[in-house]
């Protein structure tokens, strides 16, 4: 009977309890597509990794949903980057590659940091009158209207007036649905506020047609970088807050520099360890 081993680290925690939970499998060889999703539904995380060899990077991440596969997740990357630099005594800089291309890892001062792929955006065709009503917020808490934005997981990024706005923010799902839809089965956005570098920020996503929320979000932590590297808003520091409604606080922390490189990072703490039997 096959054993896969498996670790549970808090990704973007300042506490022990703090951060994204995430599940790293170490060593995914022998496992179908299915048995991964199967597992990453069991788990029943945001993601659940899964680790592979490679021959362009230190090692290879598949990334699962409980529902689907995605081609990059930022917490994901980090957590399983603090797992591997344990597990193969990698140095402070190495690389993993992911679906969506691979991904630079630095380990400095108890923060991993990735180097995120540069950003495309497109406009959503959506009014600031359509994004404020999907979320449940006035329409002048919306500060302009929504964009697209991918570096490697697309997302609707909404920037909201104040930080106030960000925390009021309540989905109807049924707008949500409809008006934050990437594709069929794929509805997703990320409501930000910045000010005196500090951004407030919230991850909402339809699953089973209700809206729930992630508590830390390095994708789209990128994507917001991407957004600033594409409107002149470079080189920033920002720290950015996540998780406080759902009182499972995350920090990470995002850098722009002056030739528009985005990086996102943040502190990892190992929880569990155990393994399945097939």
């Amino acid at each position: 009977m096959p054993s896969y081993a498996f670790e549970i680290v808090n990704v973007f925690a300042e506490s022990t309890f703090g951060g994204n939970p995430l599940a790293v499998f170490t060593d995914a060889r022998g496992l179908s597509d299915a048995s991964m999703q199967a597992l990453a539904r069991q788990m029943n995380l945001s993601e659940t990794v899964f680790v592979l060899p490679s021959t362009q990077a230190n090692a290879r991440l598949r990334i699962f949903t409980p529902a689907h596969e995605l081609p990059f997740a930022g917490h994901p990357t980090l957590g399983s980057a603090f797992v591997l630099q344990r597990q193969l005594a990698l140095g402070s800089d190495f690389s993993l590659q992911t679906n969506a291309g691979v991904i630079p890892i630095h380990h400095a001062d108890a923060l991993f940091t990735l180097q995120a792929n540069p950003a495309r955006e497109r406009d959503a065709g959506l009014s600031i009158e359509t994004a404020a009503a999907m979320l449940g917020l006035p329409v002048d808490a919306i500060a302009a209207a929504p964009s697209w934005l991918d570096t490697g997981s697309e997302q609707l990024l909404i920037q909201a007036r104040s930080r106030a706005a960000v925390l009021a923010a309540r989905p109807v799902p049924a707008l949500f649905v409809r008006d934050a839809c990437l594709r069929p089965g794929r509805s997703v956005a990320y409501l930000w506020h910045e000010a005196d570098n500090l951004a407030t920020v919230r991850l909402f996503f339809a699953q089973d047609g209700a809206v729930l929320e992630d508590p830390g979000t390095g994708s789209a932590c990128a994507n917001l970088g991407g957004w600033c590297s594409l409107h002149q808003r470079y080189p920033i520091q920002w720290r950015l807050e996540q998780g406080a409604v759902l009182q499972r606080p995350n920090v990470l922390h995002l850098t722009v520099d002056a030739e528009r490189r985005i990086y996102v990072g943040g502190r990892v703490v190992a929880l569990a360890q155990g393994s399945f039997h097939l």
